[in-house]
């Protein structure tokens, strides 16, 4: 493979690439679900029941981005034998969902909201982690790239996951908490995260899902006074448990049987 179609192969990426931010910076579409997380770290499903359209969407996104990265590295590689198409043809098919998640967006879908929100999120996680490892003089500028676009794909994040936060979808809280946390957006809003993690917190303990409404807690504490009302109020429903009300029928093991009138005779 030529020097020169190699070249020429990494302007088109770039150029896709530059398309792709655009699109999601421009995107006048405004609305609504929730998942993760998530980020791909969440165990759990933000949504009851199976697979919708737009879950289904995210799973072929992330294996289109997947392929993508390969065949990429493929290309890079001088003994690659796979065509340099492939590159494109993963990317376009990428920026195809993305459309179509915006699509169904601006149609009131809340998941489609979600997940859309979700894909913004961990794009702008991913710059910003690659700028935090650039610390050579002669890369800076490389660094405030993706500087850039971490922003970028945050404020996409944050239009996005709005919509199911509202609902009170405690995986889209947890993320608009980590977004208003961070220094990505400016000086962290902390009083609006500890907002953010506590509704997720009580969602996730109404659940039943103590373990993250432990994390929650945990989020709120590196972000407000230990004393805040909200924070007492997650460590009181972590650790309290429900008294057994007067009026249920307590276990016959755990009830003292009356002794007899012979017994008591004697």
């Amino acid at each position: 493979m030529s020097t020169i179609s190699r070249f020429g192969l990494f302007l088109m990426i770039a150029l896709i690439c530059k398309t792709s931010f655009a699109n999601d910076a421009h995107s006048p579409v405004e609305t609504a679900h929730s998942e993760a997380k998530a980020s791909s770290s969440n165990n759990g499903d933000p949504f009851v029941g199976p697979a919708s359209e737009a879950k289904k969407l995210y799973r072929r996104y992330k294996k289109a981005t997947d392929k993508a990265i390969t065949a990429i590295a493929c290309v890079r590689s001088p003994s690659c034998i796979e065509p340099e198409d492939e590159v494109l043809r993963y990317s376009k098919e990428a920026l195809r969902i993305l459309q179509k998640l915006d699509e169904l967006s601006a149609e009131g879908d809340i998941q489609a909201n979600y997940y859309r929100g979700l894909i913004a999120y961990e794009r702008g996680v991913y710059y910003d982690s690659q700028a935090e490892i650039i610390t050579h003089p002669d890369f800076i500028l490389t660094a405030t790239v993706y500087r850039r676009y971490a922003k970028q794909q945050f404020l996409l994040a944050e239009k996005y996951l709005a919509v199911p936060a509202k609902e009170k979808n405690p995986y889209a809280c947890q993320y608009l908490g980590n977004v208003y946390s961070s220094t990505i957006l400016g000086a962290p809003r902390k009083d609006k995260a500890t907002n953010y993690y506590y509704t997720a917190a009580i969602e996730f303990i109404n659940q039943g899902n103590k373990i993250e409404g432990a994390k929650m807690y945990n989020a709120m504490k590196e972000n407000a006074n230990p004393a805040d009302s909200r924070i007492v109020e997650v460590y009181a429903k972590l650790h309290n448990e429900e008294p057994i009300a007067s009026w249920r029928k307590l276990p016959s093991d755990l009830v003292q049987k009356p002794a007899s009138k012979k017994t008591q005779q004697h």
